[in-house]
Parts: C-alpha cells; structure tokens; sequence
C-alpha cells in the first residue's frame, strides 16, 4: 500500500509540465482579452494583435462595429488573417508611428512595457483622439527576468503618462492591472481635474 506521501505526490514530466503551463499562459490572455471586450464600442484599435486570436475575441461585441488590428510582425499578421478572418476585421502590418486614423477605443494589453520610447503611445493616443483607452500591463516587477520589457509601471505612471484623460475604472486580473480612460471634457474647468491624481 502506497504512503499518504507518495500518493500526494504529482508525477510529470518536464516537457508535459511545460505544456501545461504554455496552455495555463494561453488561457490567461484568453482571459484578458475576454475581459475588456465589454467595454469597447464603435471602431476598435487593437494595438499590437499578434496572431489575432484577441482581435477576434473583441469582435464578437456586437457594440463593437469594427476592429483594426495592428502589428509590426509581418508573419503573424499573415497568420491572424489566415486563421482569424472576420468580417468586422481588417488587420494591417504596421508600425505604431506610421499608424493614422480616428477610433473609439484603443486596447493595448501588455504593450506598453515593451515600448522603449513610451512617447511613441502618447503620440498615437494624440493622433487617434481615443474616445476610450484600455491599457493593461504588469502589475509586478518583471524587468528583471523579461528581456523584452523595458519598463515596470505602476498606475500613477499611467496617470501621468495621459493627462488628458480621466481614469473611470481599474481592476487587477491575476498580476495584470487594467485601466480604462477616457478624455476630459474640453469645456470643464481646469481647476475641478488639477488635483486629480491627489485624490488616489
């Protein structure tokens, strides 16, 4: 008869265990992306879309008249129009810099960290007038153990990084935070926002 001990114990091997977790991963940014869908409307932008699995999930929202899904890798892009068509979305290859046009709503879920040059989302942002922003990104330090992120952000970051918009909701999924912006009335006061980010 087996020991309570050895009968706890969970025996797997290393390449099933890094299945598991490529497929824990895969469901996480299912997750997210299914999380946001609810607050978006009008012409979606999906910033930096991959392989177009999220561009699709968004264009389910029958809110949601289209999706542009941007990104500057050529071969996913091709992928994401072979294996997530949809009559809602286009997808382009293109750089954000380069990117023109006027939408309701930005999504960008965990982008921003891989930005070198921040300014360059600011300056899109700017170029867009966004009626609504959806921002997500790592509510951790991970610069340490992720070559590819540059920067570790905390709200306030986000805050600043757009003062032409007001935060109107915020909720953390697993270690990612989420904020959703939009613009600050034209005509307001300037006085009623100045001491905004006191309020936190």
């Amino acid at each position: 008869m087996k020991s309570k001990e050895t009968i706890e114990r969970i025996y797997i091997t290393k390449d099933d265990f890094i299945k598991l977790e490529n497929n824990v991963r895969f469901q996480e940014h299912l997750k997210r992306y299914a999380a946001v869908r609810r607050f978006c409307f009008g012409s979606v932008l999906d910033f930096a879309c991959g392989c177009g699995y999220g561009t699709f999930i968004l264009a389910v929202n029958p809110e949601i008249t289209s999706v542009t899904g941007i990104d500057a890798d050529e071969h996913a892009v091709e992928w994401a129009r072979s294996n997530f068509d949809h009559p809602k979305i286009q997808y382009r290859c293109e750089s954000i810099d380069s990117l023109q046009g006027e939408f309701d709503t930005l999504v960008c879920l965990e982008t921003i960290e891989h930005l070198d040059d921040v300014s360059l989302i600011q300056n899109l942002v700017s170029r867009c007038k966004f009626k609504s922003l959806i921002i997500s990104f790592p509510d951790k330090k991970s610069t340490h153990f992720n070559k590819f992120h540059y920067h570790d952000f905390v709200m306030q970051d986000l805050l600043d990084m757009f003062p032409d918009y007001l935060l109107y909701h915020q909720f953390k999924f697993v270690d990612v935070q989420f904020v959703l912006m939009v613009p600050k009335p034209a005509q307001a006061p300037h006085h009623i926002f100045r001491n905004l980010h006191d309020l936190r």
